[in-house]
């Protein structure tokens, strides 16, 4: 069981280093809005895989032998990052808080935010359903092997995400307004970037489908 843990640890690890849309996003997020907001962002992110986790372990077959579903997600996927890069470049008023405000309706914002950045990127599903596939498969693991092992994945990547929050914590004394408008700027063209890759992996897919 213990070798089942340490692979969920590798498997975590190597997510987590991963330089994708997310990253960039949380922390942005948690220079310009403080520390628990950045936390709670993790959490939405969290949940966002442990969703895709459940996904994949009822419906392994389905997305499998399904394409098109690959390329609804690249297509959708890819818009909503197009928009949201966008917004984040041409955001004109800016301002950096001490922390995100205590309400309900604050905290359910930052945690939407991350659920949803995490949830609509059709690699963090492809990656879930490769690592799905590995374990149900290949690797023929039991039902409790299974919870340890991805058990071990969410924590891993909890873990590192609040760890890149308070890393981001150390930069809010050398963030100016000038600054943190340069860094949304730079968000916003990664965000761009990664959107027309999304674009392109559902037309890959989509082309693959058709010439079958």
């Amino acid at each position: 069981m213990s070798s089942i843990i340490l692979e969920g640890v590798l498997f975590g690890l190597l997510l987590a280093v991963m330089i994708g849309p997310v990253f960039f996003a949380l922390i942005q997020n948690s220079i310009e809005k403080g520390m628990k907001a950045g936390v709670i962002m993790a959490l939405g992110i969290a949940i966002a895989d442990v969703s895709y986790i459940l996904l994949m372990y009822f419906s392994v077959k389905l997305f499998r032998n399904n394409p098109t579903v690959s390329v609804v997600f690249g297509a959708v996927g890819g818009l909503i990052m197009l928009l949201t890069g966008v917004y984040s470049f041409l955001k004109k008023n800016y301002k950096i808080e001490s922390d995100v405000k205590t309400t309900k309706k604050g905290v359910l914002k930052q945690f939407i935010k991350g659920f949803v950045l995490n949830g609509i990127n059709p690699f963090v599903l492809m990656y879930w359903l490769g690592v799905m596939t590995l374990v149900t498969v290949k690797n023929h693991y039991s039902h409790t092997e299974i919870i340890s092992f991805f058990s071990a994945i969410i924590g891993t990547l909890l873990i590192t995400d609040v760890t890149k929050v308070a890393l981001a914590q150390r930069l809010r004394n050398f963030i100016t307004v000038k600054r943190l408008k340069i860094m949304n700027r730079v968000v916003g063209v990664a965000l761009i970037l990664f959107s027309f890759r999304l674009f392109y992996f559902a037309y890959e897919h989509f082309e693959s489908n058709m010439f079958q």
